[in-house]
């Protein structure tokens, strides 16, 4: 973890931060995030090389993809040495979530799924491993459904779009598993958009199910009411970019989201130009710069 990361993070005042785990047994420690004073949100992706089922792609192809398990009992132990060593900060008051994979797709309908090569059963399979795992390590985690990306979302909001009998269709089946407590939503896209989305799912979620948001980032140039590119005016695009730092976490928490993060921290390197710079520090440049979004999210958070 980057030395700054935790100073950047405490002067943003920020209350949860997100943290990828890829169960490979290269993972750094957490648990310095809770000594900080902040909660903590695990995305957990199985890219362990020994307990991959890699029949639907290879590590080398797909190198951010989860994978399916091959041996229940060695993921779901590697699971429980993931969060146990949290359990002393939760009796303490610090609070944990733990997500099962991130924006899966299904590898045997879309073969270039990025983050999941394997297919959707598949996952559900493994969702529920997880589940019984922190489940039976603390009772009170609670655990997150894989995250709906935005191209997700706007399909389900849009009976139009090509996708949307599809989208409609999976989504449900994900949703109607008994074996999480949360669904995050991924909101890239318009932000007039984000009401509709949440309003779909709340519509639909069962009972005592909530949903939170990881990735709500902006201004997305595929918006038609945003449609500039960071190449072609940069200084605009960080002066709009500020001003949606304030819409987009506001529409997440007014519309009930339990968490409401900003995706991300640093800049994005070696992504497509419609990610690469929604972070609120540029880390493109040789020194790391504090951009205006930083301090428009500075000041939301201190507000609330």
């Amino acid at each position: 973890m980057r030395p700054e990361i935790i100073s950047y993070l405490t002067e943003l005042n920020a209350g949860w931060v997100r943290i990828n785990m890829d169960l490979n047994g290269a993972n750094e420690n957490y648990t310095q995030l809770f000594d900080a004073g902040l909660n903590v949100f695990l995305a957990v992706s199985n890219q362990d090389p020994k307990n991959a089922d890699t029949a639907l792609g290879s590590f080398k192809e797909f190198p951010n993809a989860g994978f399916p398990y091959k041996s229940k009992v060695t993921y779901q132990q590697k699971v429980r040495e993931l969060i146990t060593p949290a359990l002393p900060y939760l009796a303490k008051g610090r609070m944990l979530y733990v997500q099962a994979e991130n924006e899966i797709g299904d590898a045997t309908v879309n073969q270039k799924s990025r983050y999941w090569r394997g297919t959707t059963d598949q996952y559900l399979t493994q969702l529920q491993a997880l589940y019984e795992t922190v489940k039976a390590v603390n009772p009170a985690i609670p655990v997150v459904l894989s995250s709906f990306p935005s191209e997700t979302l706007d399909a389900l909001i849009d009976s139009k779009n090509d996708r949307h009998d599809f989208a409609m269709s999976r989504t449900t089946m994900m949703i109607n598993s008994k074996y999480y407590d949360a669904v995050d939503l991924h909101f890239y896209g318009c932000v007039n958009d984000i009401a509709a989305k949440v309003k779909w799912f709340k519509g639909r979620l069962p009972a005592g199910k909530v949903w939170l948001s990881t990735e709500n980032s902006g201004p997305d140039s595929r918006c038609t009411s945003t449609p500039l590119q960071y190449e072609k005016d940069p200084a605009r695009y960080e002066q709009l970019q500020a001003e949606q730092v304030k819409q987009r976490l506001a529409a997440c928490a007014e519309n009930g989201g339990v968490i409401c993060l900003w995706f991300s921290l640093f800049d994005l390197k070696g992504e497509t130009d419609v990610f690469a710079h929604m972070g609120l520090i540029d880390s493109h440049s040789a020194a790391l710069r504090k951009k205006p979004a930083y301090d428009t999210f500075k000041n939301f958070v201190s507000s609330r």
